[in-house]
């Protein structure tokens, strides 16, 4: 992302972002703006194997780290990680850069992102793009993460969210810092199932971060540019800010959001691009099941790729390619 240029915005709620944008390209109603929103535990360097790849679309490009990543603040109050005021601080990066038209595409806590950025400011949104993460319907319902757990243990065969039971505890960010290297082999190990071995299997991951077993990395992750910029991240900053998202959601700081957006306004009324992953345990495509039931993603459009779950990291250019023609394929002048 050598050529796009780096800025710094203190939004309306005084957090400061970083966020990088294309030298050029346009944010018209016929050229869209793309605004890519990375997810756990990433930063804006996750796209740029995508970006790369896009070629000579005329679109401007945004990508800002998100709130706990990157170089954008890192604070460890969950309170601030609603979605609701997450999507207050995107619109103001699109503000600043005076977007009125964007496609929004989000990768794993980054699609969930998305899909409220999209509820709250539906008027800048053209199209919606999930990578990975169906559209998680808000319900009024609490959040339980041992219900959620329990009923997936019957309908998947294991525990989709067993991971979380680490994550949400008190020493999760002291033990994934004091083992970086480990926490890479969790996250882009390529071992059979691995991801089911460690995420959906309850203490797994807290085992293996404490273990010494040694476990190959998948093709994409063996490059020191992924692993240096990961390393780099978390060494300086901790882990700590990065598993707030899943704090907000297993404490319903995430329900409570939700409620605010109205029972009728639940539908994403745009084109959707959804890329489901067939090797992602965690992110399977059943998620997008209650959304398609309700008739709540009326203009959607599934593509399947063989990737585990970092697939804007593992498919870059597969990934690009479909993004290339869902743009083309909803701009006005077709």
């Amino acid at each position: 992302m050598e050529s796009y240029q780096r800025k710094a915005l203190v939004t309306q709620r005084s957090l400061k972002y970083t966020y990088f944008v294309s030298a050029s390209g346009k944010a018209t109603e016929q050229y869209p703006a793309l605004f890519f929103i990375h997810g756990f535990p990433d930063s804006a360097h996750l796209w740029s194997g995508v970006i790369a790849a896009l070629g000579d679309l005329p679109n401007k490009i945004i990508i800002p780290d998100c709130l706990g990543y990157g170089d954008t603040d890192k604070s460890t109050d969950t309170n601030l990680y609603a979605y609701k005021d997450q999507a207050d601080d995107l619109a103001d990066i699109l503000k600043n850069e005076d977007v009125k038209f964007a496609i929004i595409i989000g990768h794993d806590w980054g699609s969930a992102l998305a899909q409220r950025t999209y509820l709250y400011k539906r008027n800048l949104f053209s199209g919606v793009v999930l990578l990975n993460t169906g559209y998680m319907v808000p319900s009024d319902q609490p959040f339980d993460l041992a219900a959620v757990n329990e009923l997936t243990q019957k309908t998947l065969g294991y525990p989709q969210f067993a991971y979380w039971e680490f994550f949400t505890a008190p020493d999760a960010a002291e033990i994934i810092d004091g083992n970086l290297d480990r926490m890479w082999q969790v996250l882009h190990g390529d071992a059979e199932e691995w991801m089911q071995r460690l995420f959906c299997v309850p203490n797994a991951m807290r085992q293996f971060l404490l273990s010494d077993e040694e476990i190959p990395l998948k093709e994409y992750a063996g490059q020191m540019e992924w692993k240096d910029k990961f390393i780099q991240q978390f060494k300086a900053d901790g882990f700590a800010s990065a598993l707030q998202m899943y704090k907000a959601t297993a404490l319903n700081i995430q329900a409570m959001s939700d409620s605010t957006i109205p029972k009728d306004s639940l539908a994403i009324d745009v084109p959707i691009l959804f890329f489901i992953c067939t090797k992602d345990a965690v992110c399977v495509p059943e998620m997008m099941a209650p959304a398609k039931d309700q008739g709540l993603v009326p203009y959607l459009k599934e593509v399947l790729i063989e990737s585990a779950h970092w697939s804007p990291m593992e498919k870059p250019e597969e990934i690009a390619a479909y993004i290339k023609d869902f743009v083309i394929e909803i701009s006005p002048s077709n």
